[in-house]
């Protein structure tokens, strides 16, 4: 094991001026592909070789923002992680075109499987995202893991690097926002009621109209979902009650 004192992700050697990259709001950008990449590459070391093995994931976000993912108990990761915890995800648009200029967003740090209390609210917002994920969750060997992540890298396309951010960058703070949190539920599936509304906040947040569900509210904002797209619609500030919710719906409304 690493030392702990040590960085997860080891510094780059050279010495690289600000100057030379394109300015770009990293935290958000950071932000923006940890909600809306459906899928991430997910890295594990294999216990006897030592080299790493990758596979490709769903990937969910709980309230607070740590990424989560589904394994059945048989699979190679699933062997690998219960071996050595330590793994990296990397998101990315990757059915979007060339990933190599759009923003992509590396995690590392240790899984952990969710115990039986969490599990189900995984499992509700994972299907939320992923409809036919009934299919497989339905297995006796279901597992979902969580990533505490300890390191983060983002690459914002050509010249654009940041590896200054925090894993606490990515957090959404859910402290102040129990009323908010306790009915986000029942407000995602009024919404989604409301005929077009879901698709208007797509759109607000900068994706093609639609057909799109609400999957999640939490304080930073709101998390919606096509068959084949995801997108995240930011509030402009914290909400933490439903009477700012309803004043934001309406703000943006108007």
């Amino acid at each position: 094991m690493p030392d702990a004192a040590l960085p997860v992700i080891t510094p780059r050697g050279a010495k690289i001026e600000p100057s030379a990259g394109a300015p770009f709001e990293a935290v958000r950008v950071a932000r923006d592909v940890l909600h809306t990449s459906r899928t991430a590459a997910l890295a594990t070391l294999d216990p006897v070789s030592g080299y790493p093995y990758t596979t490709a994931t769903n990937i969910g976000i709980e309230p607070d923002g740590t990424p989560f993912f589904f394994a059945a108990g048989l699979t190679l990761h699933a062997r690998n992680v219960e071996a050595d915890p330590r793994i990296s995800l990397t998101l990315a648009p990757f059915n979007k075109g060339d990933a190599l200029t759009l923003p992509r967003l590396t995690l590392v740090g240790k899984a952990e499987v969710m115990d039986a209390d969490d599990a189900p609210l995984a499992r509700q917002r994972y299907i939320a995202r992923y409809p036919k994920a009934k299919l497989y969750l339905s297995l006796p060997d279901t597992r979902f893991y969580r990533l505490w992540t300890e390191g983060v890298q983002i690459n914002g396309g050509p010249a654009r690097n940041a590896s200054n951010i925090t894993a606490a960058d990515l957090r959404t703070d859910l402290s102040g926002a129990d009323e908010l949190m306790a009915a986000a539920a029942d407000e995602a599936a009024r919404l989604n009621a409301i005929k077009g509304e879901a698709s208007r906040l797509a759109v607000l947040a900068g994706a093609k109209a639609g057909r799109w569900t609400i999957t999640a509210i939490d304080p930073d904002g709101i998390d919606l979902a096509s068959a084949s797209d995801l997108a995240r619609l930011w509030f402009a500030e914290r909400v933490t009650t439903l009477n700012q919710f309803a004043r934001y719906l309406t703000l943006i409304t108007n």
